[in-house]
């Protein structure tokens, strides 16, 4: 048994050397910028540079959040990105199950139709997306922004979402046609229930892309009210100054409910990913 164990230690070793070394290289930064959102404003600059503060400080938190404005952008994030993953979720799943589960006319140029959507780069989108919604007067609105998000996480949702629906068995559903099942009675009480976890995280995905997306964001919003999280951290930078506390306080709380959202349903999230992985 020990030497089973030295054995699986060696083969492992180099896996998890490079997996230690991927998780320093990628989270080092997100903990220098939450460690120095608790830095005085001497503490930043200084050389050589501390990683730890020698006088911690909320001042920037405070800075941050006394201002309405930046509690107005976590409002508009929250609700742009909830929105969209809804929305997705919805649509998504039943265009997913319908190119999945049946054939049709048109079918296979639907879904290289809905591949080239996702292929496209979002700031080719830009100006053809910014004249249509100007042209329907939803610039500056909720709707305008969530409409731009869904050009880019819907179609990444879709064929996300395809592999769940191909998994389940066939003889399932056949099994509830012989026994009188409508079509929605199947898709209700069978193919949902079984693909929950996958549709789970692709809202979960769906989420964060919404939340952490600027560019879009960016051109379909002009009141500063209305603006969203990353496009507010902008205002904080200018061509003679940039607020660093206070853009790594706010960056520090944007990152907050991502980890809570992965750190809650993070069991569902991995079972949904490897669950369509793999084809049944």
């Amino acid at each position: 048994m020990a030497k089973m164990k030295k054995s699986l230690f060696k083969k492992y070793f180099w896996y998890y050397l490079i997996l230690l070394v991927v998780i320093l290289f990628v989270g080092f930064p997100l903990f220098w910028m939450a460690i120095s959102s608790f830095k005085p404003s001497v503490e930043l600059f200084k050389k050589p540079p501390r990683i730890f503060p020698q006088n911690p400080t909320l001042t920037w938190y405070t800075r941050a959040f006394s201002n309405s404005i930046v509690v107005r952008y976590f409002v508009n994030s929250f609700i742009v990105s909830i929105a969209a993953m809804i929305i997705n979720m919805v649509v998504a799943t039943m265009g997913a199950y319908s190119l999945a589960s049946f054939k049709y006319k048109g079918r296979r140029l639907i879904m290289v139709t809905v591949l080239s959507a996702y292929c496209i780069p979002p700031i080719m989108l830009m100006i053809p997306l910014y004249r249509i919604i100007a042209r329907l007067g939803l610039n500056s609105s909720y709707i305008g922004v969530v409409i731009g998000h869904l050009t880019v996480t819907l179609p990444f949702c879709v064929w996300l979402l395809i592999p769940f629906f191909k998994k389940i068995p066939n003889e399932m559903k056949e099994a509830a046609i012989i026994d009188g099942a409508s079509a929605i009675k199947i898709f209700w009480d069978i193919v949902l229930p079984l693909s929950v976890h996958g549709i789970l995280s692709a809202g979960i995905m769906v989420f964060i892309l919404s939340w952490n997306e600027y560019l879009l964001s960016s051109v379909l919003v002009i009141s500063d009210t209305m603006k969203t999280l990353t496009v507010g951290l902008a205002n904080y930078i200018s061509s003679t100054e940039i607020d660093w506390g206070t853009i790594m306080a706010l960056g520090t709380a944007t990152t907050i409910p991502i980890i809570v959202l992965f750190t809650s349903i993070q069991k569902y999230f991995v079972e949904g990913l490897t669950a369509g992985a793999v084809k049944g």
